[in-house]
């Protein structure tokens, strides 16, 4: 039988290493195509020598075969070619099988942060490359955004393997916001939290108010005692710990003092107009409420009350800080009494001076009425409470009788007035 010489193709599309003693170098859990040249009418006999680390999976008989790696070790793969004259060759070629690398990869520190911030991933070892999921190639990087972070690297032998995945969380900041209203001296200033909280996170706020005053909450409101500039801050922090600050200036401001006069200092039902003058230091007049429903811009107004009373005059002032002040005085509008009581009156029917009784200004105003008629004995003949009603004098001779009036006024005094009148037919 004629021997035959054979050369051992290794097929597969990926580098392998040759050493000098002609072993090649592969890696467990893969693959591989070997083969020789094809003669035609030739059958291929296949052998693994050590099948705990390889065995043919498919193509023994022919040219090409397929062998999966199994376990890491030292195997020597055998072929046979029988050609059709029923002549044999032999070849054969070392094959070690070496193991994956086990990278393993670790935090330098906190794995979940705020945007600007990192932390150091490294590998466990030194290997020939290592590819990084975000496409760094190096032995470490820092991580700045969230995801899933894992190496892949090479060894040696041409062995690649993936680490274990480290998740990384960076979330975003808040961005700290708020606006001032007020300024003024006494008067409350008002502090409005317009923060941006990143959207599933929430946020609490902390207000320095430049002179020592700590305080909380979304808005608040804090009364400066003292005139001068404050450094207002405030700081918001996250659930998750992030934060952010802003610092604005506050310009606290003196109070303009709001005064007026007015005159006449009495008015009354005859004599209704006052004149207010404004007196006010440091202010520009905005208002006047005249205490009737009824108000005023002028810088310094007159007014004509309707109806007696007491009024509560306010003037609001502004000054060119938009502080304000105010001041309310109370002004009276006293009722005269006007009444007037005719002597004597004639009944008789004739449509003038028919029926007796007293004619005054703003009597349906009264708060009670009661006019009484007596004759010259002292008996009442007449009564009534109603402003409106007379007396028609009926069945009453000619004479001098006696009246008496008592009314309560619109702003309560109870009032009395009597006197003569003379019936004449």
């Amino acid at each position: 039988m004629k021997n035959l010489k054979l050369v051992i193709l290794l097929i597969f599309a990926f580098l392998i290493r040759l050493n000098a003693q002609n072993t090649v170098h592969l890696c467990v859990g893969e693959y591989h195509n070997f083969g020789v040249p094809n003669t035609l009418g030739s059958i291929y006999n296949w052998e693994v020598q050590n099948t705990t680390i390889a065995t043919i999976t498919s193509g023994n008989g022919t040219e090409q075969i397929r062998v999966d790696l199994n376990n890491a070790g030292l195997f020597q793969l055998i072929v046979e070619e029988v050609n059709v004259n029923g002549c044999s060759g032999y070849d054969s070629i070392l094959v070690e099988v070496h193991d994956l690398p086990d990278p393993n990869i670790f935090a330098q520190g906190p794995i979940s942060f705020c945007d600007g911030d990192s932390v150091l991933l490294q590998v466990d070892s030194v290997y020939s490359t290592s590819l990084w999921s975000n496409n760094e190639s190096s032995s470490y990087i820092y991580a700045d955004s969230t995801s899933n972070y894992f190496v892949t690297v090479t060894d040696i032998n041409g062995c690649s393997n993936s680490s274990n995945s480290i998740s990384v969380n960076s979330y975003a900041k808040p961005i700290a916001s708020f606006v001032i209203d007020g300024g003024c001296l006494g008067d409350p200033t008002y502090f409005v939290d317009q923060s941006t909280t990143p959207l599933g996170q929430t946020s609490s706020g902390i207000w320095y108010l430049g002179n020592g005053d700590i305080n909380y909450g979304d808005t608040i409101s804090y009364i400066y005692n003292n005139i001068g500039d404050y450094q207002v801050s405030l700081s918001i922090q996250t659930n998750f710990g992030c934060e952010d600050s802003l610092t604005q200036l506050l310009s606290v401001f003196g109070n303009p003092e709001a005064s007026f006069t007015y005159n006449p200092f009495k008015a009354s039902t005859l004599n209704p107009e006052i004149s207010f003058t404004n007196t006010s230091v440091d202010a520009i007049p905005s208002l006047w409420l005249f205490g009737d429903s009824t108000f005023s811009l002028e810088s310094d107004p007159l007014h004509t009350y309707d109806a007696p009373g007491i009024y509560d005059v306010m003037l609001i002032v502004e000054d060119v800080n938009e502080c304000t002040d105010s001041v309310t005085k109370k002004i009276i509008m006293y009722y005269d009494f006007v009444l007037y009581v005719p002597q004597a009156f004639t009944p008789n029917n004739d449509g003038d001076n028919d029926t007796f009784g007293p004619n005054g200004l703003r009597m349906e105003k009264y708060k009670s009425y009661n006019f009484q008629i007596y004759n010259k004995w002292g008996e009442i003949i007449f009564q009534t409470n109603d402003i409106n009603e007379k007396w028609d004098g009926a069945n009453a001779p000619t004479e001098v009788y006696s009246w008496l009036l008592v009314i309560t006024d619109e702003l309560g005094e109870v009032r009395k007035r009597n006197g003569l009148v003379t019936l004449i037919r």
